[in-house]
């Protein structure tokens, strides 16, 4: 073969493999631009076969992460015949008081306002599907303690009646200390079932029972806890032809964190 051509040959083989490299890089490049700004898009729920119940607003909200222990009992600051369990953090107390839990939690929260420790800072459970029970969360500036038995008032249920109710207590509750504890503002509800979506929590055919804010404890012993802002996601699904039900926390400020899963 003559060099003039093979050289030629060579020339146009080294160009031609170049393009289809450049070809092939811009075709990555592309890709990776629709999926990340698929990522980045709202989800149509309705579309995606999922049922969501309104979502709550808190418009321009802040919040940072907390820190509280919890609280020992004394005599002193106890009335009536009582227990105490759990190093005395839990108040345990027998009870004859006729309430009835569907229409009637005016009374279960003036019994607690006027028989409990701080009974103020509890508001009900909203989302409690138990029927032998009726849960009272601990409250910080408005917003649930989440899913934490030790900021609870439970109250047991039997035959219509309230029978007995143990009562705990997060004590000294303030923000954590760290320069980077800040007040910060929260991404909203949708984004957290957004965020839940695309990591495949979420799937065709499951129901958003519930979404709540408040705050999760990451840390939770009796010595001590830290609780994040979070987002709760109650969420009901079919497997294998049977229901099931999860609770998920999503962190409020930073929701493309690691989702935690109610323990």
């Amino acid at each position: 073969m003559d060099w003039k051509h093979a050289k030629s040959l060579f020339i146009i083989v080294f160009v031609l493999i170049n393009i289809g490299l450049v070809v092939v890089y811009f075709n990555k490049i592309n890709n990776s631009i629709v999926q990340e700004s698929n990522a980045q898009s709202d989800v149509n729920f309705s579309k995606e076969g999922i049922e969501i119940p309104q979502l709550p607003e808190y418009k321009d909200k802040e919040m940072q992460a907390i820190t509280g222990s919890s609280k020992s009992f004394s005599s002193d600051e106890l009335e009536g015949v009582y227990t105490l369990t759990e190093k005395d953090t839990q108040i345990n107390k027998d009870i004859n008081v006729d309430l009835d839990k569907g229409s009637k939690q005016a009374s279960f929260k003036n019994f607690i306002n006027k028989e409990s420790f701080k009974g103020k800072e509890y508001k009900d459970k909203s989302n409690n599907t138990d029927k032998n029970k009726v849960i009272y969360e601990q409250n910080y500036e408005g917003l649930p303690i989440l899913n934490n038995s030790k900021g609870q008032i439970v109250f047991n249920i039997e035959d219509g009646k309230a029978n007995k109710y143990t009562q705990t207590y997060l004590d000294k509750l303030k923000p954590g200390n760290g320069d980077n504890n800040h007040k910060q503002k929260i991404a909203d509800a949708k984004t957290a079932l957004d965020i839940l979506y695309y990591n495949t929590y979420l799937k065709k055919g499951d129901k958003v029972e519930s979404v709540r804010l408040g705050y999760y404890s990451v840390v939770k012993e009796i010595g001590g806890q830290v609780l994040v802002p979070s987002w709760e996601v109650k969420i009901k699904s079919e497997e294998n032809g049977k229901s099931k039900t999860k609770v998920l926390y999503i962190d409020a400020i930073k929701p493309e964190s690691t989702v935690l899963e109610e323990s």
